[in-house]
């Protein structure tokens, strides 16, 4: 099977396997070098769902990527890197007390808006200039207010995520009432 041309048959967004773009994806802020054989840009969700299938019926993994700020090897991959950064690039909603974005969001740019509002997410690491909201998310970041103000973890309200089996799913905390209800179905 050629990966690369596979991949290119089942999704809108661009699949890169060239010199460069490995070589560039091999690295993070990590000391750390990993190859990708490919290195994927969905368009939409649609296209995640589609790689997701393709990932498990291939037995092939999927590391999504964003701004590659980690400093542990996180975002590096021997198999396929999912860049989010270049589509799911939108700030989708501020409100009163919540915002929601694409993971590919820097957090520049979010805190640039969210302080508009009077919204504040003090969890930002030290790459906050080139970091995303996604891979503070994913590694649960936090940095000097961390102490004061705790970790990403304690502002996440719910996620979007595409599971395993395709299929896109809202993760949030459940209520009791809630909890009845999802515990009744099979």
């Amino acid at each position: 099977m050629e990966l690369i041309s596979e991949l290119k048959k089942i999704i809108k967004g661009e699949v890169l396997g060239d010199e460069e773009t490995i070589k560039k994806y091999s690295r993070d802020a990590s000391l750390f070098e990993v190859r990708p054989k490919a290195v994927v840009f969905p368009k939409d969700a649609e296209d995640i769902k589609k790689l997701v299938k393709f990932g498990v019926e291939n037995e092939i993994s999927l590391t999504p990527r964003s701004g590659g700020t980690d400093m542990t090897g996180g975002p590096l991959s021997e198999s396929i890197v999912v860049d989010m950064a270049k589509y799911f690039n939108k700030i989708k909603d501020i409100g009163k007390d919540y915002a929601t974005v694409e993971p590919g969001v820097y957090y520049r740019d979010f805190e640039q808006e969210t302080l508009k509002q009077g919204l504040f997410l003090p969890t930002y690491p030290a790459s906050r200039e080139i970091c995303t909201v996604g891979g503070m998310v994913a590694n649960n970041a936090g940095g000097e207010k961390t102490p004061a103000y705790g970790k990403t973890e304690d502002y996440l309200l719910e996620l979007k995520v595409i599971l395993k089996d395709s299929n896109e799913y809202i993760i949030k905390p459940l209520f009791k009432p809630e909890l009845e209800i999802k515990m009744s179905q099979q």
